[in-house]
């Protein structure tokens, strides 16, 4: 059975030179893109790679700020 999970996650994202990075200070999880919008798609499938594949506890601490 397919479990559907929705999150809210505090990104920041800033400009480096050519591309933007969309990052979760609270995990780690970074992403880049040569648009905002590109940038947070990847940022998106790096999160849902890291939540797949985190611990219990590491998948609570990201989700006790919301």
């Amino acid at each position: 059975m397919l479990k559907v999970i929705s999150l809210k996650v505090g990104v920041t994202i800033h400009r480096d030179r050519k591309w933007y990075v969309a990052i979760d200070p609270m995990t780690g999880v970074a992403s880049q893109g040569k648009s905002v919008d590109e940038a947070l798609k990847n940022f998106q499938e790096a999160f849902e790679l890291w939540f797949e594949n985190a611990e219990e506890w590491e998948k609570e601490r990201a989700c006790a700020t919301f």
